[in-house]
């Protein structure tokens, strides 16, 4: 066959040179001529929505008509014993500095809000208990652009020394952007190193081998280099995102899974030199052993990762391609590299425990070189009811942990404590509205005959109502820039549109500032008129065409209770546009809507993405078993594992580690990676069991299989379960809860689901497993050959 072909070139005498140095070129072409991964990774959550959802409409809509729409930085400056006259005095000097020529270019000095620029707005920027006073400086540019970021930073910079007795944080969505990219930035090198260590560190103590130690690293290292480089080739021709978080997985699941190839591959290389003599021999015969089951495992692995693509939700599609690109490459990588490496390092890649030459060698070391499989081996083939009985009853409890499930959308909880956007964020929640952070924006496109500033009484008859729904605390519109409780209402606003000369209008309008000379201002009439028609600005499109409200929520916006009201409130803000007389387009987003956008696509992807995955993989386990009753239970198993591992993080995750829920991503990220990566163990589980039991007696031949698999599957588990522990080290929530829960889940599917379920199941039907093939009916006598069998299907492992 063509796996046998490619397989025995790699351990070929001269092939296995030829194999590496193809690899060597094919690293120096690729590498140098593609663009870094994290030079075209995209972390606006915003762009990772469905096409046709409402929130995608809203950023179109202020990209292309609130061109100048800037991006604020909230200032929050606070003294748990009050605010004081020389704390504020320190503000006032940021806002000098923001609106001099010393500040970069990127800070919009018209848009700077502070009890300074604008007295009206004094009580909206103050905490009524005098501790907590907010200033937001709006930055223009995009979110992701040095510019844009390099600006965040030097108002921080500013502010960084402040007094004793006073904290500042700059905030609001400019601080949360800059302190989500500089997590993103430490993921790539930092998480690839910790996981590199945590690795070598593993099979070092597994294989008592510093030599051979080191070969998943080469090989794992060289497949994640120029995955890295494919990934950002594709994101540039066809548009593929991809975000630091997937950067993250990425690298876990190449080195977990890689390193799992390299040790099934490097296992029976090690047993093959004991029988065999020439090293070349031996990996042949390595490679026709397992390497169908490498093949297999690595190819379900990447089925089930391409599945993503059918995801809505753009940010879990751009893991399809992206996961299976890395282990499309690592399963090249270990039919054809791996053994190549092996072959020339031969006897010496075990050292200092060389296996030497036996020909009387019949037992597989890694299994009996402990008796505890045999053992565990002998009491789950004596008693297979109660093993299966007792694991069943053990997920069941488990899965009560589900009984406390509930997903959180709250994107300033996940960032570490500490972290100064959340500082301040927690400063805003203490002394201002909840909803205040984070305003669900209602967007009225206007018929083409309609000009937002003489439409001020529809307009003010929309914001009422808005105010008026039960749970909303304040709006802020055209006609009450500084919310409906503030100092300016629709008519200081119609006054200040009316008292101001065209070219100061359009001066504002244009984002410059307004001509000093030339206009009388009595008694600071013009300047008031100037501050207030500025003000109303920030909510009207530059054509005059758009108007926008800020629906200020009671509670916070990120809750899943006010998440699921969106849609309703979508209804609400039609009807009530349509009742104030605003005829056009009604459109609703920000934070709170964004995120129900969020959730409903990411059900629709659960709904979706489980069914296919388990259909897929019962389809691979009924063509590599020949057999319809064992996919079945396999599938079983893998559904309870899920819900299991599930309950138990989700347990952990409350009770533990304190989190206000889930990360919304986690359940469906954790049910793929964990049954495709769990398949695995079932293959080769399964292909052993088929081998050995058809040599005779079944239940001899089951704890025959699972003596000698027990210890190469429980490391590999143990090392899959390590490197995707590391994610756990990372400052972010939904990283260290995806790290966790998939290391419980691979724990538990290696210690329980292979080692006491599926055998007793496996015992309980005996040849009714294989059933309807031939081997259901009847036993196969072929007798055992000493020399490792060529792979034909898993029957042969």
């Amino acid at each position: 066959t063509m796996l046998r072909r490619l397989t025995d070139i790699s351990s070929n005498p001269r092939g296995k040179w030829v194999v590496i140095l193809l690899w060597i070129v094919l690293a120096g072409v690729v590498v140098p001529l593609s663009p870094m991964l994290s030079e075209v990774t995209d972390n606006d959550s915003a762009n990772f929505l469905p096409d046709g959802a409402e929130s995608t409409q809203v950023q179109e809509l202020v990209d292309e008509r609130f061109p100048r729409d800037t991006t604020p930085a909230i200032i929050v400056f606070h003294n748990p014993d009050g605010l004081t006259e020389s704390d504020k005095r320190i503000a006032d000097d940021l806002r000098a500095w923001a609106a001099s020529g010393d500040a970069p270019d990127a800070i919009d000095a018209t848009s700077i809000v502070s009890i300074y620029t604008v007295p009206q707005a004094a009580e909206g920027l103050l905490s009524e208990d005098g501790t907590t006073m907010t200033m937001v400086i709006g930055v223009a540019g995009d979110t992701t652009s040095d510019d844009y970021l390099d600006a965040i930073r030097a108002i921080r910079a500013e502010v960084s020394s402040p007094p004793d007795g006073l904290s500042i944080s700059v905030s609001g969505p400019g601080g949360l952007i800059l302190d989500l990219i500089s997590v993103f930035e430490q993921i790539d090198l930092f998480l690839t190193l910790v996981t590199a260590v945590l690795v070598l560190t593993l099979l070092i103590l597994i294989y008592r081998s510093p030599v051979i130690a080191f070969v998943p690293l080469l090989t794992v290292g060289w497949v994640f280099v120029l995955t890295g480089a494919v990934a950002a080739n594709l994101s540039e021709q066809f548009g593929l995102l991809v975000n630091g978080q997937a950067q993250g997985i990425m690298t876990v699941l190449l080195f977990g899974a890689g390193t799992d190839y390299c040790l099934f591959i490097g296992s029976r290389f090690r047993e093959e030199l004991r029988r065999t003599e020439d090293k070349h021999e031996a990996m042949r015969a390595t490679m026709r052993s397992v390497g169908g089951a490498v093949a297999s495992s690595a190819g379900t692995v990447l089925l089930a990762t391409l599945i993503l693509t059918f995801a809505t939700l753009r940010s879990t599609a751009a893991l399809g391609p992206l996961l299976s690109v890395a282990i499309g490459l690592m399963l090249v990588a270990g039919l054809t590299l791996v053994p190549a490496v092996l072959t020339v390092l031969g006897r010496a890649a075990f050292w200092p425990s060389r296996p030497e030459f036996d020909p009387d060698h019949e037992t597989d070391p890694q299994a009996g070189s402990s008796g505890i499989w045999e053992r565990i081996a002998s009491v789950v083939v004596r008693k297979p009811a109660a093993s299966l009985i007792g694991s069943v009853l053990l997920f069941a409890v488990l899965s009560l942990g589900l009984l406390g499930y509930q997903v959180t959308y709250d994107s300033i909880s996940s960032l570490p404590e500490g972290t100064e956007a959340r500082e301040g964020f927690e400063y805003l929640r203490e002394g201002f509205p909840a909803g205040e952070s984070a305003p669900v924006e209602v967007y009225v496109v206007l018929d083409d005959d309609s000009v937002a500033l003489e439409e001020l009484a529809p307009i003010d008859s929309m914001t009422r109502a808005l105010v008026s729904r039960e749970g909303v605390t304040a709006v802020e519109s055209v006609t009450a820039p500084l919310g409906t409780e503030g100092p300016l209402g629709v008519e200081q606003v119609a006054t200040a549109v009316d008292a101001l000369p065209a070219e100061i209008r359009d001066a504002i309008d244009s984002g410059a500032s307004p001509p000093q000379g030339g206009v009388p201002d009595t008694d600071g009439e013009l300047e008031q008129a100037i501050g207030v028609y500025a003000a109303t600005r920030d909510f009207v499109s530059d054509d005059n065409r758009v108007v926008r409200f800020d629906v200020i929520l009671e509670d916070s916006p990120y809750a899943i209770d006010q998440i699921e009201l969106i849609d309703e409130f979508r209804t609400f803000a039609r009807a009530a546009a349509d009742e104030a007389g605003l005829s056009g387009e009604v459109l609703v987003g920000g934070e709170t809507a964004t995120n129900y956008d969020t959730k409903r696509a990411n059900d629709a992807d659960i709904r979706v993405i489980i069914p296919l995955v388990l259909l897929t993989i019962g389809v691979v386990l009924g063509v590599l078993l020949r057999s319809v009753v064992a996919p079945v239970y396999l599938l079983a198993t893998i559904v309870l594992g899920y819900t299991a591992t599930l309950g138990l993080s989700t347990a952990l995750f409350t009770w533990v580690f304190d989190f206000d829920g889930v990360g919304s991503a986690i359940p469906l990220y954790l049910f793929v990676f964990s049954a495709a990566l769990g398949i695995d163990y079932s293959i080769y589980l399964m292909a052993r069991i088929r081998e050995e039991t058809s040599h005779g007696d079944f239940r001899e031949g089951v704890r025959v299989a699972l003596t000698r698999t027990g210890g190469v599957i429980t490391s590999a588990g143990i090392i899959l379960a390590g490197t995707f522990s590391a994610l756990m080290i990372l400052p972010l929530r939904d990283l260290f809860q995806l790290g966790l829960a998939v290391a419980i889940g691979v724990l538990l599917d290696t210690f329980v689901v292979r080692t006491v379920m599926v055998p007793g199941i496996v015992v309980l039907l005996g040849r009714w497993n294989w059933w309807p093939s031939q081997r259901a009916r009847q036993p196969d006598v072929r007798s055992r050959a000493v020399s490792a069998p060529a792979w034909d299907g898993p029957s042969q492992s």
